[in-house]
């Protein structure tokens, strides 16, 4: 019976591990993060990394130019065949400049809220660049498909997926502990 919480100590370093990764936050995001754009950009859009929860004001997508002033004049959309998309229109006429995408969402399946940012540039006149679209690779370490300028596939080098990665070691670490620790108790008692 002393075996029990020994086994189920590095369970629950993962289990807690997972509850704090659960998020719906950005996997993909158009325009990538750091692009420059020659061309105004019609929409800003999420792909999301949980199914997000109708709830009025608990997702959104507000852009803001170089001064802080807004620039979008609707609320963001949840796509209604693919509850993870989140999308906001860009108004025609956008001015070039640097702009800053800030992000909410409010996870359907933990109730979690995230928030962030991202910036791109729109500049008719500057060299074009994709930016980092593929924002989090999944937890095998592939990416999650994103493709850049002319559809050609994005390769997250950045190692998106760090803060996952550690915390995954962590867990790791803590249940190896707790199993060793554990041992050691029940080493220590059975002695006369």
């Amino acid at each position: 019976m002393r075996l029990l919480p020994v086994l189920a100590a590095p369970l629950l370093a993962l289990a807690v591990v997972v509850t704090v990764a659960a998020h719906a936050e950005p996997v993909k995001v158009r325009p990538g993060d750091g692009a420059v754009l020659n061309e105004r950009p019609p929409e800003v859009a999420f792909d999301m990394s949980q199914e997000l929860a109708r709830e009025a004001g608990a997702n959104d997508v507000d852009v803001f130019d170089a001064d802080g002033n807004e620039v979008t004049a609707v609320a963001a959309v949840i796509d209604n065949a693919n509850r993870t998309r989140l999308t906001v229109p860009l108004p025609a006429d956008l001015l070039p400049g640097v702009y800053t995408v800030q992000w909410k969402t409010l996870s359907s399946e933990d109730g979690d809220p995230a928030n962030g940012s991202v910036t791109f540039t729109y500049d008719p006149f500057a060299a074009p660049a994709v930016g980092k679209e593929v924002l989090r690779e999944d937890l095998l370490g592939g990416n999650s498909g994103g493709t850049g300028a002319a559809g050609a596939p994005v390769i997250d080098v950045g190692g998106g997926s760090a803060g996952l990665t550690w915390m995954l070691v962590a867990a790791v670490g803590v249940g190896m502990f707790a199993v060793g620790a554990g041992g050691t108790f029940l080493l220590v008692q059975k002695r006369p």
